[in-house]
């Protein structure tokens, strides 16, 4: 039997039932406490998803760090604020997992690894695309296409706080205070595996539409390597299919999400499909979840597959899209 970790999380969105659900059946966790901004807010959001009673619910995340049962905390806040809670945590001694994108910047990823080596703990980023069974069949399958030629890959999807945002709101995921936008949310999720498969880009080329809140609404963002180039596209106005290619001489590998590689398919020269991909769990956070506890058990302070290396690198390419789109964010001035 694995031994269980006490999971406390902060933020109560969407996400975070599905994060509690796989870390629970994982096996290695026993959620502890959950943080809202609102005592209230935090009750109803236990009661409502059916957590036990006895669930601590803590207002700040100070005093959620000063609980020494705590082990490990998930961090689902605006990206604005990954970083001072990250750094927090570590600083109290709590392995920490954040959600994508980590930081707002580099600069500010890079204090937290040195922090998190300075302090023993382990730093996660809970991207979960690359610890899903058919990322791995992905890989196996990639020598099939022959010399890759290009790369598309598209995640595009409606948000359901673009009608506040019409209306004359400043909800979050269009706020550029909390560092959000559309590559922040939701092209990050399209770079991040092509990196990880491929390297950095030898340059990077972005294009974007801009809301008067300042973040991007969507976008194009290029990633040329010396013999072929990635095309993504992001969006949180519109939505599509969502599906990702890479296009060799031999054939090609169809994604039908980057996020969750619930289908694959291998394409010969002919046309003719045929389906690679394995079945999953319908929670694909489960894999993240399952990885992080077997990281912590192992006593390691890194991931083997979501490195520090490898966050570094894709947000360093998310500084360079922004940039070029004139996206920024206070964070960039501290």
């Amino acid at each position: 039997m694995n031994k269980k970790y006490n999971l406390a999380v902060v933020g109560t969105n969407f996400i975070v039932p599905r994060f509690i659900d796989a870390a629970e059946r994982s096996g290695y966790f026993h959620l502890h406490s959950i943080v809202s901004r609102k005592t209230q807010s935090g009750l109803c959001f236990r009661s409502a998803n059916g957590y036990d009673s006895d669930v601590v619910i803590h207002e700040n995340i100070a005093d959620m760090l000063n609980d020494d049962k705590v082990d490990v905390v998930y961090l689902a806040s605006p990206n604005a604020i990954h970083f001072p809670q990250a750094a927090a945590c570590i600083k109290a001694g709590k392995h920490v997992i954040v959600e994508k994108p980590m930081t707002s910047n580099t600069r500010e990823l890079l204090s937290l690894i040195a922090l998190a080596k300075a302090n023993n703990v382990l730093l996660m980023d809970a991207m979960k695309s690359l610890l899903c069974p058919n990322f791995s069949i992905l890989v196996d399958n990639l020598s099939r296409v022959g010399r890759i030629r290009q790369c598309t890959s598209t995640y595009s999807k409606i948000s359901s706080r673009y009608q506040g945002y019409l209306d004359g709101n400043n909800p979050n995921t269009f706020n550029r205070m909390l560092s959000n936008g559309s590559v922040m949310d939701l092209g990050v999720y399209c770079i991040h595996p092509f990196v990880h498969l491929f390297g950095s880009p030898e340059q990077v080329h972005a294009y974007a539409d801009l809301l008067d809140s300042g973040v991007d609404a969507a976008g194009i963002v290029i990633l040329k390597y010396p013999q072929f180039h990635v095309n993504i596209t992001h969006s949180k106005t519109c939505a599509t299919t969502n599906s990702s290619e890479i296009q060799g001489e031999d054939g090609t590998i169809v994604i039908d999400n980057i996020s969750t590689l619930t289908s694959l398919k291998f394409v010969d020269k002919k046309g003719e499909e045929t389906e690679i991909s394995a079945p999953q769990d319908p929670n694909s956070i489960f894999y993240i979840a399952q990885h992080l506890g077997e990281t912590i058990s192992s006593g390691l302070k890194e991931s083997a597959v979501n490195t520090h290396a490898l966050s570094t690198k894709v947000l360093t390419v998310l500084d360079e899209v922004r940039r070029q789109t004139g996206v920024r964010f206070p964070a960039d001035d501290r």
